[in-house]
C-alpha cells in the first residue's frame, strides 16, 4: 500500500456515543445509539432514584457547567465492576454529580454526560465519518486520563496512571522513528503536549521538527518531493495548557466548535495538495472519553505497570470507547471497521510500515488489539478528496459569549509567544536549568 505520509491528530476527551453514536440512528451499520425504548432503558444511568437516558444536545458552542471527571478512580465508577467480563456502564451520572456539586449545583434533568451531538453540531466530524472510515470499537488504551493514554499512544506503555507535572521520561514514538531513520515532524497550535516532559524541551529547541501549525499547508505545498516527513503529529491548542484565547482540542467543559475548525484546517491543508492526498492517511481520534457516556463495555485486556512505574495496580480492561476516523483514499467511503482497537493500534501500524519486519515492540505487538491497517480496505487508493462545505453558517450561529474561533489573532499570539520563548531559551546560558519556567513566563497575558 503506497502510503507516503501518515498524519496523526489526537483530540481531547469525548466518547464515541457522544460524537459519533447518532450515525446509527440514521441507518449506518455501526455500534451507536438506538431509538427503541428497551435499548434506551437498558443503557440508562441511575442517580438518586432518577433514571437518565441518552438525549440529543443542541449547543456545540457553549461551555457546560463542570468538567466531567475522567481520572482512573472516576472511570472505575463510570464503567462499574465487571460481571462475567462485561462492565455495566451505569456510573456516568453518579460520577458527574460529584463534579457538578463542586461547581455549585445538582445534575439537573439533562446531565450533559448523557448527551450526544449530531451532524448539525459537529459538521466536520460528520463529513469525515460519512466520507471515510469509522472504527467503532476503538477504545482508549487504559481506563485512565489524558497523560496515561497519550503515553500509551506515543510509547506503548505508561509509567503513570494519573496526570503528573512534570511528566516522567518515556521512550516516545519520536525516538522509535528516529532509530528507524523515518523522518517525522510535529505541527503544534500552542504548547506541544510533551513540553510536559522536561527532557524533551531540547528536542523542541534544537531541531527543526517542531513547527507552528499555521505552517503546515505551506510546507505541504512547497517542500520538494521526498523532503516532507513520513509521520506528522498535529496538535491543537490544549485547554489544560497555558494558552491565550480559545482552545480547540474539544476538552470539556468548553464546546466543540474550535475542534471542528481545527479538523477542517487539517483536512483542507492535506487535500489541497493532490500529490500529498493521494498517498496519505490521516488518523483522527481522541485520547480518552472525558467522562461522557458510552454504552459499550471495554474489552478485558490486561496491562501491567512497567518495572519503573509510579503505580502498582494493573489495568484489567481497555478504556472507554472513543471516536476514531481514518481519512484516506485507501479506505472505502462510508465504511465501518468493527475490529477492537486502541491507541497502540497506531503503533502497531507504524511497526508494520517501518519496522523492517520486526514490528513496533514486543509489548505493543503482543497487545490484544488489532492494527488500524484492518480498516484500510482499499489498497489501490485512487479516491479523490471530496470537497467539504464552508463552516461559515455554523460559525455564524454561535452565541457571542462563546468567544473567538481558533485561528484568529489570539491564537497567532499564542504561537508567536511560544516561538519567542523557544528563541529566548535556546540562547540562554543557563539552559536547560529553568527552561520550563522560562517557557511559561513567555506568555504576556493571563494564562487561561
Amino acid at each position: 500500500m503506497p502510503i507516503e505520509t501518515i498524519f496523526i491528530a489526537m483530540m481531547e476527551n469525548r466518547s464515541f456515543d457522544h460524537l459519533l453514536g447518532y450515525l446509527s440512528l440514521e441507518g449506518h451499520e455501526m455500534e451507536g445509539q438506538r431509538a427503541d425504548a428497551a435499548w434506551r432503558e437498558g443503557v440508562s444511568n441511575p442517580h438518586l432514584g432518577q433514571v437518565y437516558r441518552p438525549f440529543a444536545l443542541d449547543d456545540p458552542y457553549s461551555a457546560i457547567k463542570a468538567d466531567p471527571p475522567h481520572g482512573r478512580d472516576a472511570i472505575a465508577t463510570q464503567i462499574g465492576k465487571p460481571d462475567g467480563g462485561r462492565y455495566p456502564m451505569k456510573g456516568f451520572v453518579d460520577s458527574y454529580a460529584e463534579a457538578k456539586a463542586l461547581a455549585g449545583g445538582p445534575v439537573g434533568n439533562h446531565p450533559p454526560v448523557m448527551g450526544y451531538f449530531s451532524a448539525e453540531q459537529a459538521p466536520v466530524i460528520d463529513f469525515l465519518a460519512r466520507n471515510f472510515a469509522v472504527c467503532d470499537h476503538w477504545h482508549a488504551a487504559l481506563p485512565a486520563g489524558t497523560q496515561p493514554n497519550r503515553l500509551m499512544a506515543m510509547s506503548g506503555y505508561s509509567r503513570i496512571d494519573t496526570n503528573r507535572v512534570p511528566m516522567p521520561h518515556h521512550n516516545l514514538v519520536y525516538d522509535w522513528l528516529t532509530h528507524h531513520k523515518i523522518p517525522w515532524r510535529v505541527y503544534h497550535s500552542g504548547i506541544p503536549f510533551f513540553a510536559l516532559m522536561l527532557d524533551r524541551l531540547d528536542d523542541m529547541l534544537d531541531h527543526d521538527r517542531f513547527r507552528p501549525f499555521g505552517q503546515l499547508f505551506n510546507d505541504l505545498q512547497d517542500e520538494p518531493p521526498g523532503d516532507f516527513p513520513r509521520v506528522v503529529f498535529l496538535e491543537p491548542v490544549y485547554a489544560d495548557a497555558p494558552h491565550i484565547g480559545v482552545s480547540n482540542d474539544d476538552h470539556a467543559p468548553g464546546g466543540i466548535r474550535g475542534g471542528q475548525e481545527f479538523l477542517l484546517d487539517i483536512y483542507r491543508s492535506i487535500t489541497r495538495v493532490p500529490a500529498v492526498w493521494e498517498r496519505s492517511l490521516l488518523i483522527v481520534t481522541y485520547d480518552e472519553h472525558g467522562g461522557f457516556f458510552d454504552h459499550v463495555s471495554p474489552p478485558v485486556v490486561h496491562t501491567a505497570p512497567p518495572a519503573d512505574a509510579f503505580y502498582q495496580q494493573s489495568f484489567e480492561s481497555l478504556g472507554v470507547r472513543v471516536p476514531a476516523i481514518l481519512v484516506s483514499p485507501f479506505v472505502s467511503p462510508g465504511s465501518v471497521c468493527h475490529d477492537v482497537m486502541d491507541h497502540t493500534s497506531i503503533l502497531k501500524f507504524l511497526g508494520e510500515m517501518f519496522g523492517d519486519g520486526s514490528g513496533y515492540s514486543p509489548e505493543v505487538d503482543a497487545r490484544a488489539v488489532h492494527s488500524l491497517s484492518r480498516a484500510l480496505d482499499n489498497p489501490a487508493g485512487g479516491h479523490p478528496a471530496p470537497v467539504i462545505a464552508s463552516l461559515q453558517d455554523y460559525i455564524d450561529r454561535a452565541p457571542q459569549a462563546a468567544g473567538r474561533l481558533p485561528g484568529t489573532q489570539p491564537d497567532t499570539e499564542i504561537q508567536q509567544g511560544f516561538q519567542r520563548a523557544l528563541d529566548q531559551i535556546r540562547d540562554h546560558p543557563a539552559r536547560p536549568a529553568g527552561t520550563y519556567d522560562a517557557l511559561l513566563a513567555a506568555f504576556p497575558r493571563e494564562i487561561a
